[in-house]
């Protein structure tokens, strides 16, 4: 039988992988102050893994941004989230005592716009700002902007300096108590942070100018109450005003924080107070001095000496807070006219044209009887009668003696009346009314 003999043969099975690792280093860092946090987010993670038959590769990053809070945390996500200080507006409060440095007379609960706002009349503006960003702001400094739209789309107008402020200025900041850019003792408005004698996260500042420079720094996550003084100007009655603050660091407006609404009132519905009073003797009254008393109805001349004039005036007092301010006009019914008939006659200078008394009520008239206003201004610029020598003859038709373009308070005109009699005028009791017409201009 054939032998078979066999050898024995190992087989080894060799298997040889090549690995590598490929990865990145990525890093998170915060750098941190008693004021001020800066932080950079990981934006991306990474790496790789292959062999001869696979390869893994893997990325990722944040990609939104966002914050999510409880009572005790804070969580914040996105690239670069934190970048810059970042104030939301909170809750306000209007009050009405501006000669306290921390206000106690409300003009009406938080966030409760008051009404009825009369011009002249100095208010201070409690408001509340809110860091978000857990960046603070050195040198921070907040002004006031108004406007007339609940959103500020038809135009956001500063509230006017104290030097520049006049009768059209809407809006003007005010002197109250309190030094401008100096720290409020007490925070008084409900999401405030704590602040007693000036110290703790929520003392802001009083501000009563929009472009003075500031040395305060709003700390990091921290709930800062500010002031301003204001006072109205010129401001439309019966009307909604809206503020908001604007970052003047930062150079725009501060949003609202959910749920909040921009502070806002309602100025007073058209207002018009006028009264007449009479002026005693011996009183300088548009450039004449007085030789006769008069009542508030009544400008008794007397007996008429022949060739000397005879001086008295009324004294006209105008309030309105009218945006456009007033007008008031003056008229006789009839002329100056004795029991018979007779007249003393006008002077011949008009409202439009006065003239000199002197030179317009020579001897060769009978009399003369005219009329003259202080007012150096009239509507359109007229200054016609600037000068103090300057009387016109009332007509049965209205003419503008007293004149303002914007609102006012106790605003006074004397009203200049003057006769004349000569060697020719008829003996006689002379007599006529005149009526003055006040406008208020809206």
């Amino acid at each position: 039988m054939p032998t078979f003999s066999a050898t024995p043969v190992a087989v080894a099975l060799v298997a040889l992988l090549s690995f590598a690792l490929l990865s990145r280093l990525v890093f998170a860092d915060v750098g941190s102050s008693q004021d001020f946090r800066s932080s950079q987010s990981i934006n991306d993670f990474g790496g790789g893994a292959t062999s001869t038959s696979f390869q893994s590769v893997t990325t990722g990053g944040q990609i939104v941004t966002g914050q999510s809070s409880s009572t005790s945390f804070v969580l914040s996500t996105g690239y670069q989230y934190f970048d810059s200080f970042a104030p939301l507006q909170e809750s306000w409060r209007w009050y009405d005592d501006e000669s306290d440095e921390t206000p106690t007379t409300p003009l009406e609960s938080e966030n409760v716009a008051p009404s009825d706002i009369f011009n002249n009349n100095i208010i201070k503006l409690r408001a509340v700002v809110k860091e978000t960003a857990g960046i603070g702001e050195e040198a921070a400094k907040f002004k006031l902007q108004y406007s007339t739209s609940t959103d500020f789309s038809s135009g956001a107008y500063d509230v006017q300096e104290q030097i520049d402020c006049n009768g059209t200025s809407s809006w003007c900041y005010a002197d109250g108590a309190g030094v401008d850019n100096a720290v409020i003792s007490t925070s008084i408005i409900s999401d405030a942070d704590s602040c007693s004698g000036s110290v703790g996260d929520g003392c802001g500042t009083h501000n009563e100018s929009g472009i003075s420079i500031s040395s305060f720094t709003h700390k990091k996550d921290a709930s800062a109450e500010y002031e301003f003084t204001i006072v109205s100007q010129g401001t439309i009655p019966n009307t909604v005003y809206f503020f908001r603050l604007f970052d003047v660091v930062a150079s725009s407006a501060v949003p609202l924080d959910s749920g909040k609404t921009y502070p806002s009132l309602s100025t007073q519905g058209g207002t018009l107070s006028f009264s007449i009073t009479g002026v005693a003797s011996s009183t300088t009254a548009g450039g004449a001095t007085t030789n006769i008393d008069t009542t508030a109805t009544e400008v008794p001349f007397g007996t008429l000496p022949i060739g000397t004039p005879i001086t008295g005036a009324q004294r006209i007092d105008v309030s309105t807070n009218a945006n456009s301010g007033f007008e008031v006009y003056a008229y006789q019914k009839q002329g100056l006219i004795g029991d018979g008939g007779q007249q003393i006659s006008p002077i011949p200078g008009t409202n439009d044209s006065p003239s000199g008394w002197t030179s317009a009520c020579t001897a060769s008239l009978p009399g003369c009887f005219g009329y003259h206003t202080n007012e150096a201004v009239l509507a359109g610029g007229s200054t016609r009668f600037a000068a103090d020598d300057t009387y016109a003859h009332f007509t049965q038709f209205p003419s503008e003696v007293a004149y303002s373009s914007v609102p006012v308070e106790n605003h006074t005109t004397d009203l200049v009346y003057k006769v004349e009699a000569h060697d020719l005028q008829a003996a006689g009791d002379y007599m006529t009314d005149v009526t003055y017409v006040v406008v208020p201009v809206f």
